[in-house]
């Protein structure tokens, strides 16, 4: 373990603070060890995922040894799972959160966690077998930055077998997970059955698959850079330009098509399987102008006035916003009041105080909205407006409409006016302007 420690001689300084996960398993008390003899400014993470009858008895392992070593230590215990299940994404999700937390708590420039060469082999094929992207084949990364904190995974061209050669010399003690014993997880069968002969075939397989890894991480920063560059052409506001887009070539548009997703859904990309990128790209191909399909995770993917776009869905029963001097409306769209009368559209709204009830809200279509439309007779549906302006699909449910406290309605922004909009030499004191992103 020479060169591991020579490796954290060479980024970590005496006095840095660094954070480590302890889980008190064989790989991070040697990380812990190797790590004792760089610094002594270590804060230990133990997480207690609370799924087994081990997991008390292993938080007082670590506490005891900690103690006995003046070491740091911060104590989580997860209490409850969403829908009381547990998951190894929402596992892995508190746990950095937790990491971040504390590292920002402490103000440590370092994140240290035990992944060895054999996790690094184990999750290549496992994503071989199941599929992914190339970030996902390429494994674990020995080093990233991650909200300014630098994680380094310095046993990751490590065999657990040197790790527990290493702790069984020096006489370290470690509790072993009994889980890990059992094939009920591909992980485990991986590690009982496949590793065995890749070390018969080459037992410097870690080193290898460390390397495979690394060109691979190449070769997507060379991808992301050309996707970024590729971005700017044809991407407005998260809206991929349709015909933009249709003159990339069927290579690029695959690729271009995962980045964009990656971008959406961030860490909840695994609900998006080769279905829904199916569905994404043949939407550009789609013949229809207007076009809508649901989405994993309450999204759902748009095509209108030439762009495509994935956004969340907008529950129109829980817009209502009280209307001030100048309001963000969700999708950054602005409306502001103004001092002096500067256009007749429908992008701007004169009213008298007198005539309507304050304060006024924003709020969004309901079923059976209707509005008094200036210059016609009668009220005439919310629906209809928005139709006969060609607003189609979910479109509909996006429009915001500006009511008074007696739930009149006054305005619906950028596409009608009610009779209680005023002229230019008519008697108003109210006056807003609604500016739309693109105006901006």
């Amino acid at each position: 373990m020479n060169e591991i420690e020579k490796y954290l001689i060479q980024k970590i300084k005496p006095d840095d603070y660094c954070v480590l996960a302890l889980s008190g398993g064989p790989d991070s008390m040697c990380l812990l060890t190797l790590l004792m003899k760089v610094t002594s400014n270590i804060i230990c993470v133990h997480i207690n995922h609370n799924t087994r009858d081990n997991n008390e008895k292993e938080y007082l392992f670590v506490k005891d040894y900690l103690s006995k070593k003046h070491i740091k230590l911060e104590y989580v215990k997860i209490d409850k799972y969403q829908k009381g299940k547990f998951t190894e994404e929402e596992a892995r999700n508190i746990r950095y959160a937790k990491f971040k937390e504390i590292a920002h708590k402490y103000n440590a420039k370092f994140l240290l966690t035990a992944h060895h060469g054999d996790d690094l082999t184990e999750t290549i094929i496992m994503r071989l077998l199941r599929g992914s992207s190339l970030e996902g084949y390429a494994g674990i990364k020995k080093e990233t930055i991650w909200d300014n904190i630098v994680v380094l995974r310095p046993l990751i061209s490590k065999k657990k077998k040197e790790i527990y050669e290493y702790l069984h010399s020096n006489n370290i003690p470690y509790v072993e997970d009994e889980t890990n014993q059992s094939d009920s997880f591909l992980r485990n069968r991986i590690r009982h059955h496949i590793l065995p002969l890749l070390e018969q075939e080459n037992p410097k397989y870690p080193l290898k698959m460390l390397e495979f890894s690394e060109r691979l991480q190449e070769k997507k920063q060379v991808i992301d850079d050309f996707i970024e560059k590729i971005k700017l052409e044809i991407e407005i506001d998260k809206k991929i330009d349709c015909q933009k887009f249709s003159m990339l070539s069927e290579s690029i548009q695959k690729t271009y098509a995962e980045y964009y997703l990656k971008s959406i859904y961030q860490n909840e990309i695994g609900y998006i399987n080769s279905k829904h990128k199916k569905i994404f790209l043949d939407c550009f191909k789609n013949s229809k102008s207007i076009y809508q399909f649901d989405f994993p995770k309450n999204f759902i993917l748009q095509k209108a006035d030439g762009y495509i776009w994935l956004d969340k869905k907008i529950d129109k029963n829980d817009l209502w916003l009280l209307l001030e001097d100048e309001i963000n409306l969700p999708n950054n769209d602005i409306i502001k009041k103004i001092k002096n009368y500067e256009e007749k559209s429908n992008f701007e709204i004169h009213l008298n105080s007198k005539q309507i009830k304050l304060p006024l809200y924003i709020t969004t279509r309901k079923k059976g909205m209707k509005m008094e439309v200036k210059n016609l007779k009668g009220h005439k549906k919310i629906s209809d407006i928005l139709t006969n302006s060609k607003v189609r699909g979910v479109k509909k449910d996006q429009i915001p409409i500006l009511v008074d406290s007696n739930g009149q309605i006054l305005w619906v922004l950028g596409i009608k006016k009610s009779k209680y909009d005023l002229e230019k030499d008519e008697n108003y004191d109210i006056i807003y302007k609604y500016i739309k992103r693109k105006e901006k």
